[in-house]
């Protein structure tokens, strides 16, 4: 029954657009995590996986929205055109756990983006004028990925007037104290 409904799932996804949603309101959460992780995993065209993620962030359930959000940064190198807008929103959503994994999702991108589009994606986060947007960044610079401008981002985030962003980009620069301790013991 759960690969006939995951197969359900998939097809409504794929050709029924928004009215699909509608039917994959019916389906466990289960079902829909499954499903995310299949398109993440499949060698699949990037549309159809852009396509599953996009209509499953309009999802109720928060659980589904977190999966989509961390499963976001698996579209990278080579995003759609709509996958930033797509992983922004996420960001900014009303649960803390959605928030969350779009750092995840903001941090996986990071790691499979080139590097000139690495120094674009933390760029355009860091000059967020949304709060959510900054903090999923500073959530993600905690990961090891070698990006040229991070430690000038741990530093400006650090100094943000939001409490949760200093404290994020604070973490994060504890997490790579030790990759230039003369530079980040000013932070």
């Amino acid at each position: 029954p759960r690969l006939m409904a995951r197969m359900t799932a998939l097809s409504l996804v794929l050709t029924a657009g928004t009215a699909g949603a509608a039917s994959l309101r019916d389906l466990p959460t289960e079902v829909l995590c499954d499903l995310i992780d299949d398109a993440e995993a499949a060698d699949t065209e990037q549309p159809e996986r852009t396509r599953v993620f996009a209509l499953l962030t309009e999802d109720q359930r928060a659980a589904v929205r977190a999966q989509v959000a961390a499963a976001m940064g698996s579209l990278w190198p080579n995003p759609g055109p709509d996958a930033s807008d797509e992983l922004r929103r996420l960001a900014r959503d009303a649960s803390d756990n959605v928030r969350i994994s779009a750092a995840v999702g903001l941090a996986r991108a990071i790691e499979r983006a080139s590097a000139p589009e690495r120094i674009d994606l933390v760029c355009t986060w860091a000059l967020s004028e949304d709060r959510d947007e900054r903090l999923a960044l500073a959530r993600a610079l905690t990961w090891s990925t070698p990006v040229f401008v991070a430690d000038l981002v741990r530093e400006q985030l650090a100094a943000d007037y939001s409490t949760a962003v200093r404290a994020a980009s604070l973490a994060a620069v504890a997490k790579h104290f030790h990759e230039d301790s003369s530079a980040y013991v000013r932070i």
